[in-house]
């Protein structure tokens, strides 16, 4: 080859070849990846995750999500911003390491408001662990992430905004790991006799369960009749963000504790979980506790209870109120699992097992339309108000021997 001809290959192959980038660390971890030109990847804020980000051949970048530790569920979570100096298309191929993609994007301009990502511009490959999108992107950041994240700054705030109606008071009790005060919201008097027990975000990436969760106390919170009448013979503790320190890291599952905390109710080594148990236990140890649910998400939408037969009090409490639920809810299919388990380190199983009380897991799909989601919580809150009120107080069933799995 002359030389001519060998500096042209060589000129070309440059062109193409990826360009190194600028990185940026925070804590020792990279949180900015800047390329040559004018591509811009963060991971800066609350709830991100992007492990890796490099250019690659033709223009597209690759972006690598792994997890915090393994082994682990199968729940990958990715959320980051892109920006660039100008107006262009980029080809995003988005792999995850230690586990398949269950999310199809949200993007979103603020960080606020979020929509799913277009099936023409988002292609999975068939094993489910690499996938590509196509966004437009400019100087003002693109948001994406796996869910709309919902991050402990706005479940404080909307705790906070709770806290402006008479009847709700809002607590920090014990602490995560990391050393942040858990959230506590009180409704009703808590010197009250009979208690509820309301728990969430145990999994980080589980946001729809955190709607769900809070559309459900809104409506008890609400200046319905039933609601009105519910607050005052019924006090609800709601501890709607048991792990604030895996939801800030972005984890896939995990406590920072590297401990699923849904699978840690009985040995009670993390701080979290020793923590909340401490609080719904002192509801039963000063009056009467009727209920326990724990607000999750899943591939679908699914109520995990304990079987009929099993001795709970209020008796026939779970058959009644989803029977109930579907009644309001006619176009909606109502879907329960009830089963017994003989795993019991999950919230609901030890809650039932430990007081005698229906312990249920309260799970909404990932993909599950956000207004019929809220349209549910709402409705599986009066339904629950409803039959509580119609409760005659009569002894606590003796802790069972069995219970159920749930999430």
């Amino acid at each position: 080859m002359s030389g001519v001809l060998l500096a042209c290959a060589l000129t070309w192959i440059g062109a193409c070849a990826p360009k190194p980038e600028k990185k940026e660390t925070v804590g020792g971890e990279v949180r900015r990846w800047e390329f040559p030109e004018g591509v811009v990847f963060e991971a800066d804020f609350p709830r991100a995750r992007l492990s890796e980000c490099r250019a690659m051949e033709g223009g597209k970048y690759e972006v690598i999500v792994r997890p915090e530790n393994t082994p682990i569920n199968d729940s990958p979570w990715f959320a980051f911003k892109i920006s660039a100096q100008k107006p262009m298309a980029v080809v995003v191929h988005l792999t995850c390491e230690g586990g398949t993609l269950r999310y199809r994007p949200k993007i979103s301009t603020d960080g606020v408001q979020w929509v799913t990502l277009p099936a023409e511009c988002y292609d999975q490959a068939t094993q489910g662990k690499e996938a590509e999108l196509k966004l437009e992107v400019g100087p003002q950041p693109l948001w994406v992430a796996a869910q709309e994240p919902v991050s402990t700054l706005e479940m404080w705030g909307w705790a906070r905004t709770l806290e402006r109606l008479p009847y709700v008071a809002v607590s920090e009790y014990g602490g995560s790991l990391k050393g942040q005060k858990l959230c506590r919201i009180d409704i009703g008097d808590p010197g009250a006799a009979r208690h509820i027990s309301v728990i969430g975000r145990q999994h980080p990436p589980e946001t729809t369960g955190s709607l769900a969760l809070m559309r459900f106390v809104e409506e008890i919170c609400g200046d319905s009749e039933t609601a009105r009448k519910f607050r005052g013979e019924f006090h609800v503790a709601v501890m709607p963000l048991v792990n604030p320190d895996g939801v800030d890291a972005g984890n896939w599952r995990h406590s920072l504790g590297r401990t699923d905390l849904n699978r840690d109710w009985g040995p009670f080594k993390q701080p979290e979980t020793r923590a909340t148990s401490a609080q719904i236990a002192a509801l039963a140890k000063s009056g009467r506790l009727y209920l326990h649910l724990d607000f999750h998400s899943t591939f679908h939408d699914v109520f995990y209870t304990q079987p009929d037969d099993e001795p709970a009090s209020p008796e026939l409490f779970a058959a009644r109120w989803l029977e109930g639920l579907q009644k309001r809810v006619p176009d909606y299919k109502v879907n329960r699992e009830a089963s017994r388990s003989p795993r019991p380190t999950t919230s609901a199983y030890w809650a039932h097992h430990t007081f005698g009380i229906p312990g249920i897991t309260y799970e909404i799909g990932d993909n599950t339309d956000r207004a019929q989601l809220k349209q549910v919580a709402a409705a599986a809150a009066q339904e629950m108000m409803e039959l509580m009120l119609k409760v005659k107080d009569e002894p606590p069933k003796e802790p069972p021997a069995g219970g159920s799995e749930g999430k």
